[in-house]
């Protein structure tokens, strides 16, 4: 789908959709139908040729639409748990620091405070735009170096060093998985199928031989949920991107219950 789409408000987008799968319907039926029935012509039995054809079709069809459906909302909500999972493990790894002794303590929160900040306000936006910055790799790997340069002294502080190593590892695990929502999307060759069965559902649709005026409000409620189906799909196809994307709300709120009481004063 094109980029821009992702950047236009969901109802917005919501009605894009509806009304271009209803015009879609509407020109399908002034102008393609009357050249079909020139071309192949029409009998008793032409109804049920199409609606025949049209079952067969709409099986597959449909499959393929309600599996794209499914796979793209468990992707979006694997991306939201990752952004909830990253949240609480740099939360807990933020408290067990507490245990290091000064001046690694202070470092090591000053670091992870500096990482939320710019996950926030500086990597957060590109995600929107559908780009990762270095800056946010580089100051994870930056609290690894610290929190492993701490040489613990005394069996507490070994305890205290694994479980902090261990901590940091499930963040960097649900970070990399954020990380990979953010190019994560639905491959070219399937919204190829996916529009031009859009195309051929409308055209079988059409090409019944109805009187026009029931056809056409039959044919716009099917092409209105058509719409509202390839909408559905487009949303939550690249979960981190525009302005309908995922928010990083689990570390807002970790910076404001946790995090910013240890900010010095300016």
């Amino acid at each position: 789908m094109p980029d821009f789409l992702y950047d236009v408000p969901n109802q917005t987008l919501a009605t894009w959709f509806s009304l271009a799968a209803i015009g879609a319907m509407a020109f399908g039926l002034l102008v393609i139908k009357p050249l079909f029935r020139l071309l192949i012509g029409t009998g008793p039995d032409f109804n049920a040729s199409v609606n025949y054809a049209t079952s067969g079709f709409g099986l597959f069809y449909g499959l393929l639409l309600g599996l794209l459906t499914v796979s793209a909302y468990q992707n979006s909500e694997r991306v939201r748990e990752s952004i909830m999972r990253e949240a609480t493990a740099l939360g807990s790894l933020y408290t067990q620091v507490n245990a290091f002794p000064e001046p690694d303590r202070s470092i090591a929160k000053e670091m992870m405070r500096d990482y939320v900040l710019f996950t926030l306000y500086k990597e957060w936006p590109v995600h929107r735009e559908g780009e990762i910055l270095n800056g946010g790799h580089n100051r994870a790997n930056a609290i690894f170096g610290q929190l492993a340069s701490f040489e613990p002294r005394t069996e507490g502080e070994r305890t205290i060093h694994a479980a902090v190593i261990s901590a940091y590892h499930e963040f960097s695990a649900a970070r990399q998985q954020r990380l990979a929502g953010v190019l994560t999307k639905i491959p070219a060759v399937l919204w190829y199928a996916v529009l031009v069965g859009a195309a051929i559902n409308i055209l079988l649709v059409a090409l019944l031989r109805i009187r026009i005026r029931p056809h056409f409000v039959l044919g716009s409620v099917t092409a209105f949920f058509l719409g509202v189906i390839l909408f559905v799909i487009v949303t939550l196809d690249r979960p981190l991107r525009g302005q309908n994307g995922l928010d990083p709300g689990p570390l807002e709120l970790l910076w404001e219950r946790s995090m910013v009481w240890d900010e010095p004063a300016s």
